[in-house]
């Protein structure tokens, strides 16, 4: 199973993002697991290779379980996400992964991404904001053209930690 790990980082209040040219979909700066790496490790080695940033204080937000259904049967992936308590350097603008931006965390609900990417976000977001210590284990499932078609995050975020405007119908029912 193919590891992934993404890092939540703020400057200026606002979250470090990366668009990838193929789709114009935003991420989080993150990428493959080295074998025998350590999954704070290559959280860090990815920020610093895509974004120019050291990242300290790093916090295990998620871990996530992705699976496509495709013609040929079942992939799975695993990402564990993380969130920095301190950045520091000069962030890049561009980086051979994409282009990337500091995003006001009210504009996240808005930006074009990968549906659960997006859950995942938001559940970290919440938990950086709130200082939380919780670690959000979520199940997601796609077809092979990345559509979401269904998914579950444990422990749900308290009523209203979503704001109304940032979430779609299905994000009311689904937690």
């Amino acid at each position: 199973m193919l590891i992934i790990v993404n890092c939540f980082a703020q400057i200026g209040g606002r979250v470090v993002m990366l668009q990838k040219p193929r789709r114009g979909w935003w991420v989080l700066p993150g990428g493959k697991v080295e074998p025998f790496e350590a999954w704070p490790d290559a959280a860090r080695r990815e920020m610093w290779e895509e974004a120019g940033l050291r990242v300290e204080g790093l916090k295990l937000r998620g871990v996530h379980l992705l699976r496509e259904l495709g013609p040929e049967g079942e992939s799975h992936r695993l990402i564990a996400q993380f969130s920095a308590e301190r950045v520091e350097g000069q962030m890049k603008s561009v980086c051979k992964e994409g282009t990337l931006a500091l995003i006001p965390p009210e504009d996240l609900a808005f930006l074009p991404m990968d549906e659960g990417d997006r859950r995942m976000i938001q559940h970290t977001l919440w938990a950086f904001q709130t200082d939380s210590d919780t670690v959000f284990f979520g199940n997601f499932t796609y077809t092979p053209d990345r559509e979401l078609l269904d998914w579950r995050m444990q422990p749900n975020l308290p009523e209203g930690a979503i704001p109304a405007e940032g979430r779609r119908d299905e994000d009311v029912v689904r937690h």
